[in-house]
């Protein structure tokens, strides 16, 4: 998995409501022409992912386009087209999943702002969603950096430099950079870190899925010892199948101090998370 060029896609994440599930399903002759007609070429429009889903290169603005669910998409080099109008919706989001989540977050906050269609399927209820294997390998994450456990942290993740992070649209590496210069130094700072989370909900795509939690966690203030910082986090995990075992891929989180009362002599501004200076978010 090639590392992805984050786009500025924070305020998205955080402003973005609960996702409707996409219909899945086996495509028909139907569904194929409908899909070739909604990946007709664009050729002003900038493309929202960097590496090319198909072949996983740098995309070239000299190579043909395609239009995908309100966005354009980038290839490499030309007839990587000709591939992609080949492959189903499913597929398309799973290899955007994996080579661009970048672009499925911008796919996600578009759709969001379309009305959703009568009858659209509803999102899972409480018991449905704590079973889904998604959403447990995200809640499995806010665990294990309540306990820093840096072995359990591992074992959710894609291994070997495949699964990369992004923090407030800012690219981080991968997981391996990120948990040994940022995650476990911090998580050391804020011993029994507890992320509150208020709105949850995944969106499958084949193989593929896409899990959101927004909530609330707080700092210690070593000025303020009686009052923590509180801060309002987003995290998008893209969970792939990993040889019949649901991992991370992908890890964005996005967070920012909850804006104090004015006049609030104890308000700061983001300069830091814990201890760190410099560093606002896990």
């Amino acid at each position: 998995m090639n590392r992805p060029t984050v786009l500025t896609v924070a305020s998205i994440l955080l402003a973005a409501g609960v996702l409707a599930l996409a219909p899945a399903g086996a495509p028909t002759a139907a569904f194929a022409a409908a899909a070739s007609a909604e990946t007709r070429e664009v050729a002003e429009a900038e493309s929202v992912n960097k590496v090319c889903p198909i072949k996983e290169g740098e995309v070239d603005k000299e190579s043909p386009t395609r239009e995908f669910k309100g966005v354009t998409i980038g290839f490499c080099c030309p007839g990587c087209e000709g591939k992609w109008d080949k492959k189903t919706d499913d597929e398309k989001m799973a290899l955007l999943a994996k080579h661009a989540p970048e672009a499925v977050t911008v796919i996600e906050a578009a759709a969001k702002s379309a009305k959703a269609p009568a009858g659209a399927p509803a999102q899972p209820d409480a018991a449905a969603l704590a079973g889904n294997p998604a959403v447990k390998v995200a809640r499995g994450y806010l665990a294990a950096c309540g306990k820093a456990d840096a072995a359990a942290l591992n074992a959710l993740f894609l291994d070997k430099g495949r699964a990369t992070v992004s923090e407030n649209a800012g690219d981080e590496g991968t997981w391996e950079t990120y948990r040994d210069h940022h995650l476990m130094p911090e998580l050391k700072e804020m011993p029994g870190f507890v992320m509150t989370v208020a709105k949850e909900d995944v969106q499958t795509f084949g193989t593929t899925s896409i899990v959101r939690q927004i909530g609330s966690f707080t700092v210690p203030d070593p000025n303020h010892p009686d009052a923590p910082r509180k801060f309002l986090a987003a995290v998008t995990y893209v969970v792939v199948d990993d040889g019949g075992t649901p991992r991370i891929a992908h890890l964005h989180w996005s967070s920012r101090t909850e804006k104090q009362p004015a006049g609030d002599g104890n308000a700061k501004p983001d300069t830091g998370h814990g201890a760190s200076s410099g560093h606002q978010d896990k």
